[in-house]
């Protein structure tokens, strides 16, 4: 089964150390619209299965 986990950062240039877990989820659907909202972070990452899908959104 394949885990979408959502990170982020409050940092503008951030280092990969800089991201935290936010989300952790099985549902694309759910990953991708945590990955758009902004309440709290400068930026956001997704990842599905550890590989990075959409990078600093």
């Amino acid at each position: 089964m394949t885990v979408y986990r959502v990170f982020g950062t409050v940092k503008a240039t951030p280092r990969d150390q800089d991201w935290e877990l936010l989300e952790e989820t099985t549902d694309p659907v759910a990953a991708t619209h945590s990955a758009h909202e902004s309440e709290g972070t400068f930026w956001r990452r997704l990842t599905e299965d550890g590989a990075v899908v959409l990078d600093r959104v």
